[in-house]
């Protein structure tokens, strides 16, 4: 956090992110994560092993750190948990910021979902990829299986990290008979990579 230990130039390097070669960002350093988060610059980076998971989230700006340690197997909560932590110790705006943009991205997919439940598919937000991953007769599959199940009781954001410079989310969906997964990676320009509907247990 205040740079002590090594060069100068060797911190630089280590904190800056590698650009592919189209120049596309990759939210990544030299072995750390490196975003900015409400504002606020973020060095981070998890780590595991049988039996424990841990998160470790540096605000150097702001001289704040935040490590969580978790005695758990391929857990995410690690990582939810220090997301839940930041805004708490950093203060003042970044709480809000926080809280609106889960809202907003909670918004965002359940306008998917909801879009899904009819047949539709508002193509703009979606990559080449994924654009050809919802063919029309996947768009009418998904349209078959999720109108029935009628308008959800809840659809809440349950995780969000970053994975392989894009953001990964994770959706709660609640019926009164049954609980879905919705599961998203949003590029760095806010495309959708990927959106899938998981039964849950799945």
């Amino acid at each position: 956090m205040n740079r002590t230990l090594l060069a100068p130039a060797s911190y630089d390097e280590m904190f800056t992110e590698v650009k592919l070669k189209d120049g596309s960002g990759t939210h990544y350093g030299l072995g750390v994560q490196v975003s900015a988060r409400d504002g606020h610059r973020v060095i981070s980076h998890s780590g595991e092993v049988s039996g424990f998971v841990s998160q470790n989230s540096v605000f150097p700006d702001d001289k704040v750190a935040v490590t969580v340690l978790t005695n758990e197997d391929a857990s995410s909560a690690a990582g939810a948990l220090a997301r839940k932590i930041a805004p708490l110790v950093l203060g003042g705006s970044a709480a809000a910021s926080a809280s609106d943009g889960t809202a907003a991205a909670e918004r965002r997919a359940l306008a998917i979902f909801t879009g899904l439940q009819e047949g539709k598919l508002d193509r703009s937000q979606l990559t080449a990829f994924c654009d050809a991953y919802f063919t029309e007769e996947a768009v009418g599959d998904f349209a078959g299986s999720l109108k029935p199940l009628g308008v959800p009781g809840s659809f809440k954001q349950m995780d969000e990290e970053l994975r392989g410079g894009m953001t990964f989310r994770s959706f709660s969906v609640s019926f009164p008979d049954r609980q879905l997964r919705v599961t998203t990676y949003e590029e760095p320009d806010g495309k959708l990579e990927q959106y899938l509907v998981i039964p849950s247990g799945s």
